[in-house]
């Protein structure tokens, strides 16, 4: 049994020589027509995978710009509408003063008016009491004298008891 096993075991220089050209024709041929490929679809997909990472870093860079751009826009437009909210309210103080002054003038006025014209009235009364007082003396003169007053006599009769009163 021992003949069996030697066999088995035993090295054979062609054999091996065989096995090992076998092997460096089979590494050849997965090399040209497996490992190139494959090398170069793994290649290939590393730049596509390059390009997508450049790409999206491109992007990310100009939505950094845009949104500072848009940012200053912003900031912008804020400014802007305080600057018109501003602006209308002084507008509008100034239209409220501009009001005022002008109801404050038209009161004035009305009290002026108002004041003329109690003047007016009053110099009106005056004048009409004056002549109540002028008939009233007459008549009173023409009863106390017991004659008639000619004009000049009248005046200084009514002169007399205006100054009097």
């Amino acid at each position: 049994m021992s003949g069996e096993y030697l066999e088995l075991i035993s090295l054979d220089i062609w054999h091996i020589a065989a096995s090992i050209l076998n092997l460096l024709i089979l590494t050849l041929i997965l090399k040209r027509f497996l490992f190139k490929p494959v090398q170069k679809t793994l290649a290939d997909r590393q730049g596509q995978v390059d390009r997508i990472y450049r790409e999206a870093e491109d992007s990310r860079a100009k939505a950094e710009e845009d949104k500072a751009f848009y940012s200053e826009k912003l900031a912008g437009a804020v400014e802007e509408a305080e600057g018109i909210v501003r602006s209308a309210s002084q507008r509008a103080d100034r239209q409220s003063d501009e009001i005022l002054a002008e109801a404050s003038r038209r009161a004035s006025d009305t009290v002026k008016r108002a004041e003329e014209e109690i003047e007016q009235a009053r110099k009106k009364a005056m004048d009409e009491l004056k002549n109540e007082v002028a008939e009233l003396s007459v008549e009173i003169a023409e009863n106390v004298v017991g004659r008639e007053l000619n004009g000049e006599d009248h005046r200084e009769l009514i002169d007399s008891f205006i100054d009097n009163l």
